[in-house]
């Protein structure tokens, strides 16, 4: 049976997490054949987060937490989720899902299904016919979406339409076991970790399909992308190109 693991990175997202993962379980019943599970990787939260998914691990034996003792960025969270996922809890593909409800657990599902036809790397794309942004968004939110996306696609020369996402399935075999998963190799601890594994799974020779997504607003909160990611961006797409 193919083992997906949900990776989710948290930090004081206690008021969204339990229903996040309470959404996440319903829509696993509609995946057949497949054994879900959802690997939770706290920064320290100093709400009640943790407190919450160890109440879920006991309602679901699919569920799994790590507890960071310090926050480390969101790219470190990630590579710690994925690390875990193919070493502990033996992966066949691993998910990148937000904690916050920006993406919708009812795509979990879309993203399994063009695995199980073949493909390698699965983007939730906003940037394709059918996928969105919120149309309430500021600009300088719109330009920050955007621009690691669109100078990632010109400097680079993939074909990819919407590069930021954080919505993505990656196969293990193959391709995730070789990717940079450390953070010596990783060239960016923050967002723009995305541009840096995206890019090498094309040179894998991945098997690559974008599929539409409205990326949703968050219920609480305030956005973690800045300013700064959108240069943090543009120096790994330097470093990339260089390379």
């Amino acid at each position: 049976m193919v083992k997906i693991v949900v990776i989710i990175p948290t930090y004081k997202e206690g008021s969204s997490i339990g229903k996040v993962i309470d959404s996440l379980e319903s829509e696993f019943k509609l995946i057949l054949n497949h054994q879900m599970s959802i690997l939770v990787v706290d920064a320290n939260s100093p709400d009640n987060t943790a407190e919450i998914v160890n109440s879920k691990k006991d309602k679901y034996k699919n569920v799994e937490l790590i507890t960071e003792k310090k926050k480390r960025g969101l790219g470190m969270a990630y590579i710690d989720g994925m690390n875990c996922a193919i070493s502990h809890l033996g992966a066949d593909a691993f998910i990148e899902f937000d904690g916050d409800f920006q993406h919708d657990p009812k795509d979990v599902k879309r993203l399994v299904a063009e695995f199980d036809n073949g493909y390698d790397y699965v983007i939730g794309s906003r940037y394709v016919a059918g996928g969105e942004v919120p149309k309430h968004w500021a600009f300088y939110r719109k330009l920050l979406s955007k621009f690691g996306s669109l100078t990632a696609k010109w400097i680079l020369g993939i074909k990819t339409n919407d590069n930021t996402s954080g919505l993505k399935l990656t196969k293990v075999s193959g391709f995730a076991n070789k990717l940079p998963l450390d953070e010596n190799k990783i060239l960016s601890k923050r967002h723009a970790y995305k541009l840096h594994l995206l890019y090498e799974m094309i040179n894998m020779g991945a098997k690559v399909k974008e599929i539409p997504i409205k990326f949703l607003e968050r219920e609480r909160g305030s956005s973690k992308s800045s300013i700064e990611d959108i240069f943090e961006s543009l120096k790994v797409i330097i470093k990339l190109r260089l390379k």
